[in-house]
């Protein structure tokens, strides 16, 4: 009777030996097929990671300012309620005068450089308020609100091209503002909304600008509408810078 160690040799052929360094090689490939493996593992996991975080933690981003205050990258509140026009009952701001607000603005700061529209709801911080975690909060700063100023001393018109638009009886160019870089976050918003500046030139040559921060939800003919109600005092002056 034949033995099964003959028998099953006679199945699989006579045995072939290994040359040198063909395990090695075949280990290697293995170990290579592994790391591949992993590193497209890896790459999908980075994608869908960084896409959740951007998900997570994309705030739409103001346009950087240009005002008396300086240049801000800070993000506005991430609500937009719709906006309705209305005539100012205040006290009229020591360099301008304006005709129109949105319903519940109220001047949150003003003098002879520049002024300030808030949202009502930021009048009267609590004690709790930190402007410097909610620059919505902070007098000094145009993050989600509308800034209103002359252009300063060293600029001479519109910094690129806009659309023109008529304001009243001037002309005027309606820029959108380039995004803002804010470190650890997102370039760009996803809605493209970062903010935009009304030009309008005044009889002197010099322009008013009024700067709408990103994600107030106003119309292009709202913009103009409240830009044509702003008026320049004689004393009004540029800042610098």
């Amino acid at each position: 009777m034949t033995d099964l160690r003959d028998h099953l040799e006679d199945i699989a052929g006579p045995v072939v030996p290994v040359a040198a360094g063909q395990v090695d090689d075949d280990i290697m490939r293995g170990r290579r097929a592994t790391r591949q493996r992993r590193s497209i593992q890896t790459a999908v996991g980075s994608v869908f990671g960084v896409a959740a975080l951007v998900a997570a933690f994309t705030v739409p981003s103001g346009g950087v300012g240009a005002g008396p205050h300086g240049p801000t990258a800070a993000a506005p509140p991430a609500a937009v309620m719709p906006v309705d026009l209305v005539a100012y009952q205040g006290v009229q701001p020591k360099g301008f005068t304006i005709d129109k607000v949105p319903a519940g603005w109220f001047v949150q700061s003003d003098d002879e450089s520049h002024l300030t529209l808030a949202p009502e709801k930021v009048r009267n911080p609590g004690p709790n308020v930190d402007p410097s975690a909610n620059p919505v909060y902070d007098s000094s700063t145009y993050v989600g609100k509308i800034g209103v100023f002359l252009e300063s001393k060293d600029q001479s018109g519109p910094p690129f091209e806009g659309t023109a638009v008529t304001v009243g009886d001037r002309a005027g160019v309606l820029l959108k503002s380039l995004p803002a870089v804010i470190p650890g976050q997102p370039a760009g918003d996803p809605a493209d909304d970062h903010g935009w500046s009304l030009w309008v030139r005044q009889p002197s040559g010099i322009w008013l600008i009024v700067q709408f921060w990103s994600g107030l939800g106003m119309s292009r003919d709202q913009m103009v509408e409240l830009a044509s109600g702003v008026h320049v005092h004689e004393g009004a002056i540029q800042g610098v810078g």
